[in-house]
C-alpha cells in the first residue's frame, strides 16, 4: 500500500502498538504525526525509524480539548489530514461494579471514549472541507460482550464501537470512512509480563494489527465504512 504524500495522525503513537503503526505508515511513504506524553518514548520511536524528516511528535493531552485542538492545527499544517488513528486507551480489570470507584469508571470512559470523541470532533471539519478522510478506532472484545470485572472498560469500548458507527454515517456524504478494529490480546511486553504463562503465539502481533489498520486507511478500503472488524489472532 502506498501512502506517499498522505498525512496521518496517530494518537498514542509511541506505545507498543502505536510505534508499530507509525513505523508501518512511514515505510509506506506517509508523513506521520504522533501524539505523546512521554518525551523519552517519542525519542525512542524516532531513533528506531529511518524517516526522521517524515515523523513529527506533538506533545498532547488527548483528554483536554484545547490541547487536542492545537494538535490538529499543527498536524494540518500541510493543508490537509488524510488519516486519523485513535490508539489512546486504557484497561481496568478485576474490579466488580459494587467495588468500583467513580474515579475508576470515569478514567475508563475518558481514556477509551472521550479521547476519541475530542480528536474526531476537531479532525472532522478538516476532512469535511477536503471531502475525504479515514478514521480508524481501536475497540476490544470487551466492547462486544462484557464480562466479570471489566464493566467500565467494556462499556467504554462498546460506546466507542457505536460512536464509530455514528461517525461513519455522518462522514459518508463527505467521503469520510470510520471503522473500528477489534483486536484480541496484543503481543506487547506489558501483556507478556502480566500473563507470563499464556501462549504468546495465539496473540495478535502489533505488526499484524498495523497491516489491518493500513488497509482500512488505504484507497482500497473506500467501500468499507462503519465496520467492526475482529483481529483476534489464534485466540
Amino acid at each position: 500500500m502506498n501512502f506517499k504524500d498522505k498525512i496521518v495522525a496517530i494518537t498514542g503513537g509511541t506505545g507498543a502498538l502505536g510505534s508499530a503503526v507509525a513505523t508501518a505508515f512511514l515505510q509506506a511513504g506517509a508523513k506521520v504525526f504522533v501524539t505523546y506524553r512521554n518525551e523519552q518514548e517519542f525519542d525512542a520511536l524516532k531513533a528506531s525509524v529511518n524517516s526522521h524528516e517524515a515523523l513529527t511528535g506533538i506533545k498532547t493531552n488527548v483528554l483536554d480539548e484545547a490541547s487536542v485542538k492545537a494538535m490538529v492545527q499543527q498536524a494540518a499544517r500541510f493543508g490537509r489530514l488524510d488519516v486519523l488513528v485513535n490508539l489512546v486507551g486504557g484497561y481496568l480489570g478485576g474490579v466488580p461494579v459494587a467495588a468500583m470507584s467513580l474515579e475508576q469508571w470515569n478514567k475508563m470512559i475518558d481514556l477509551n471514549l472521550k479521547s476519541a470523541f475530542l480528536c474526531c470532533k476537531h479532525v472532522l471539519p478538516l476532512m469535511m472541507q477536503q471531502n475525504a478522510g479515514r478514521i480508524i478506532n481501536i475497540g476490544s472484545k470487551g466492547g462486544l460482550q462484557g464480562g466479570e470485572g471489566i464493566s467500565a472498560y467494556a462499556a467504554a469500548k462498546a460506546g466507542l464501537i457505536n460512536f464509530t458507527q455514528s461517525l461513519a454515517a455522518e462522514g459518508k456524504p463527505y467521503n469520510i470512512t470510520a471503522n473500528a478494529v477489534i483486536p484480541g490480546i496484543i503481543d506487547t511486553p506489558a501483556n507478556r509480563q502480566a500473563m507470563p504463562n499464556a501462549d504468546f503465539n495465539e496473540w495478535v502481533s502489533p505488526e499484524a494489527l498495523s497491516r489491518v489498520i493500513l488497509f482500512l486507511a488505504s484507497d482500497e478500503a473506500q467501500a468499507i465504512n462503519g465496520a467492526t472488524i475482529p483481529v483476534f489472532g489464534r485466540s
